[in-house]
């Protein structure tokens, strides 16, 4: 029964990873029309930002609002909106409609960056945290950095979540490590348009110290570009048994007015 609920945990965790794309927010713009592509310049021309919360990569206006479409091989097509609902000088807060499931993810910011509060939540509070979910995963500690203030290509940023899975036959632990690569601008082309984008890499791997195992990675490739932020994400579960790929594209960003 153990090594079946185990099971259960890793495959919701990752079909989850897989909608969610990777640990990096996704966002979009409202376009009429087919927008002016964006270079590397832009970055070294953004302006002094405001607050710690300014990041190029990640919009955080209230009702700054993303909508992607996404496919994966093992569910098929999904949509995706995603809305900030509360926005401050060291915090802000995210609603995601993830095809018919609403959850919300909080970042705080600091000078280094940008941090998920609960990445557990963001990636996994969907399924595991519902009434009706085989087991409840809570997160018990959470290190490191989610977004970089400031990335150039070959820098390098990790965050880590210790989480705790039970139910009335398991209990549980392991954790999430996320480490990303900052590699290079590429063109990208996605339904809103064609930029010059950073690309980001980055491995996800699931660990379950109660077994002491390394459940399965999760491979990511991201592509963000300034004042917009994520335009393209691909991902791959490398777990046996549990395989998938998944993309999503953005389709329109509608920035806060």
């Amino acid at each position: 029964m153990k090594n079946k609920l185990l099971s259960i945990v890793i495959v919701l965790v990752l079909s989850t990873l897989l909608l969610s794309a990777c640990n990096l927010p996704s966002r979009q713009i409202d376009q009429a029309e087919t927008p002016t592509p964006m270079t590397a310049a832009i970055i070294e021309s953004t302006p002094t930002p405001a607050s710690v919360c300014y990041n190029p990569y990640f919009p955080s206006r209230i009702d700054d609002t993303w909508e992607y479409s996404g496919a994966n091989s093992a569910i098929g097509g999904y949509t995706r909106t995603d809305t900030i609902t509360n926005s401050g000088a060291e915090a802000f807060s995210q609603q995601t409609i993830l095809s018919n499931v609403t959850y919300s993810v909080a970042y705080t910011c600091s000078s280094t960056g940008l941090t998920s509060t609960d990445p557990i939540q963001q990636y996994a509070g969907a399924l595991l945290s519902g009434p009706n979910s085989p087991v409840k995963v809570k997160l018990t500690s959470n290190s490191g950095i989610s977004l970089p203030a400031k990335i150039t290509p070959g820098d390098t940023w990790q965050q880590t979540a210790d989480w705790g899975a039970t139910s009335p036959e398991i209990n549980l632990n392991g954790r999430f490590v996320f480490d990303y690569t900052a590699v290079g601008y590429e063109s990208v082309t996605v339904p809103f348009g064609t930029f010059d984008a950073l690309r980001v890499d980055g491995t996800i791997e699931i660990e379950v110290t109660g077994f002491r195992i390394l459940a399965g990675t999760y491979t990511t490739t991201t592509w963000l570009v300034p004042d917009v932020g994520i335009v393209k994400s691909e991902g791959t579960s490398h777990v046996p048994g549990v395989d998938f790929t998944d993309s999503m594209e953005l389709t329109r960003f509608s920035p806060a007015p």
